[in-house]
């Protein structure tokens, strides 16, 4: 668990459009990018290619998605495949059936964006007001960024900062992210009226923990994937169903000690994330 940080009131109550809380974590290391491009051995990376045509141009001799390249049907997109991967560009793969393992073993480590929100309820039809976004400074050194909204009208400028975050990240790392936090980012960007954010690669950890955790764990909730792979406690933390609730109290009434456990519990959720992808990246068992 991370140490706590203390907030000075005086920063988190201080002038600005919002607030930003940095910390350093030096215990994350991501083995990436993975020296085999293994996604050019997929054939049914290729939209239109399942199990049986993928036996089938096996047999007539195609082994990757390369060979392919001069097929009378299938070579453009092969061609634009073995491109997008010379290129390293994950986000050309946002929308195919590329296994998410395939694509993260493309990606420096820098590239990747691990991000959790907070929000004042489950629908977005309520306001965030809290993204964390942390990424790898150094091999082993992660720097995590929180834009904290200390009032409803602070929102829309926590949304202008995390789409700038954004504009470098060729994939983004949810837990759940998949079908709440950024479908709820660009709700609320759209609420604005702001430009919503362009296409990532999101590979969204909670699908790949149920596959690989849900026979063995009694749930797949991120706080218990993290205790049981990663021996990950976390004392203290602010149950998820209060922090709307203390958010609208700290906004009536400014503390920056009302506001400290929901940062350290967004924190430990990204920083839980970051420390399960790195194990289950080491361990070799994404696939």
């Amino acid at each position: 668990m991370p140490e706590a940080s203390f907030v000075p009131a005086c920063e988190l109550l201080g002038d600005g459009d919002y607030y930003v809380e940095e910390r350093t974590f030096f215990d994350v290391s991501l083995p990436l990018p993975l020296e085999e491009p293994t996604l050019l051995k997929n054939l049914q990376v290729m939209h239109g290619v399942g199990p049986v045509t993928e036996g089938k141009l096996r047999e007539e001799g195609y082994e990757d998605v390369e060979s392919l390249a001069q097929h009378i049907r299938w070579g453009d997109q092969a061609r634009s495949i073995a491109k997008a991967v010379e290129r390293k560009d994950a986000r050309f793969f946002f929308r195919t059936k590329a296994p998410d393992w395939q694509v993260l073993g493309l990606c420096a480590p820098e590239e990747m964006v691990f991000l959790d929100i907070e929000t004042c309820g489950l629908t977005s039809t309520q306001p965030l007001f809290l993204v964390g976004m942390m990424k790898q400074q150094s091999k082993g050194v992660m720097i995590l960024r929180q834009f904290f909204a200390r009032s409803y009208e602070e929102e829309v400028a926590v949304l202008d900062a995390v789409k700038s975050e954004l504009e470098s990240a060729a994939v983004i790392v949810t837990y759940n992210g998949l079908r709440f936090d950024m479908p709820y980012i660009q709700d609320r960007m759209a609420y604005y009226g702001t430009c919503c954010l362009r296409d990532h690669f999101h590979f969204d950890l909670l699908w790949t923990a149920r596959r690989l955790f849900r026979e063995t764990l009694p749930n797949c909730k991120l706080v218990t994937v993290a205790s049981h792979v990663l021996g990950y406690e976390r004392d203290g933390d602010i149950p998820g169903y209060m922090i709307p609730e203390v958010y609208h109290e700290f906004v009536m009434n400014p503390c920056s000690a009302l506001i400290r456990p929901i940062l350290e519990h967004n924190a430990m959720d990204i920083h839980a994330m970051a420390l399960l992808v790195a194990r289950i990246l080491l361990c070799g068992i994404l696939q």
